[in-house]
């Protein structure tokens, strides 16, 4: 649309116009007078035509500035600008595996399954235990993949990522893993008659990627 101001102008430009028609018009009237031709009237009708040409000629040039700015501006919106596009964040993650005092029974074991997944960074289980009962308040532990829990519980030859020397009373791990499935166990297969309290905290420590704007 157009503004008071622009239309004003406008309508200005065109009364000039139509006044210097006029001017012509009489000049030629007066011209043809003397030459005895009858003097030929202005056209009212042709002044207000010409302001509606320009005003409508004004109106769609207007619409056409105003509606290329606008695709221009949804074409910037589409396209992903420097501060729209995704960046990507790395935070910690701290996955409790086991927490508190845990009773391992004469001639059995504990385990706890651990699943490392492809979003899973840096995996890596850490904790410590603590065994009390018996007469050598002790016990037995391991981190192993699933082949070789099964050997190392039923006493053959296991390779493992971690293991107590033997028999121990208190101990730490802090093992990094690849993607899979581990066991942490916890063996008192070789007591016949006493349980063993177990007091644990083990934790799967791991970096997640996070997408963000």
């Amino acid at each position: 649309m157009l503004t008071p101001e622009e239309r004003a102008r406008i309508q200005d430009e065109e009364r000039k116009r139509i006044d210097e028609e006029e001017y012509r018009a009489e000049v030629r009237a007066k011209l043809r007078a003397d030459h005895g031709a009858p003097p030929k009237k202005s056209n009212a009708l042709a002044w207000v035509v010409g302001i509606g040409v320009v005003v409508i000629i004004g109106g769609a040039i207007l619409f056409n500035s105003n509606f290329a700015g606008a695709g221009g501006q949804a074409t910037r919106t589409a396209g992903a600008s420097p501060e729209m596009e995704p960046k990507t964040r790395y935070v910690p993650v701290d996955q409790k595996i086991a927490t508190g005092q845990i009773v391992v029974k004469a001639n059995g074991y504990v385990q706890y399954r651990i699943t490392v997944t492809p979003v899973m960074l840096e995996p890596t289980l850490t904790g410590s235990f603590t065994c009390s009962g018996g007469s050598g308040n002790d016990i037995q532990a391991v981190i192993a993949d699933e082949t070789n829990f099964m050997n190392w519980i039923n006493g053959h030859q296991a390779r493992v990522f971690w293991g107590t020397e033997g028999k121990e009373t208190t101990g730490r791990f802090d093992v990094r893993l690849g993607l899979g499935t581990y066991y942490l166990v916890f063996s008192n297969r070789f007591s016949a008659f006493t349980d063993k309290q177990v007091f644990l905290e083990a934790d799967l420590n791991y970096r997640k990627a996070q997408t963000y704007f």
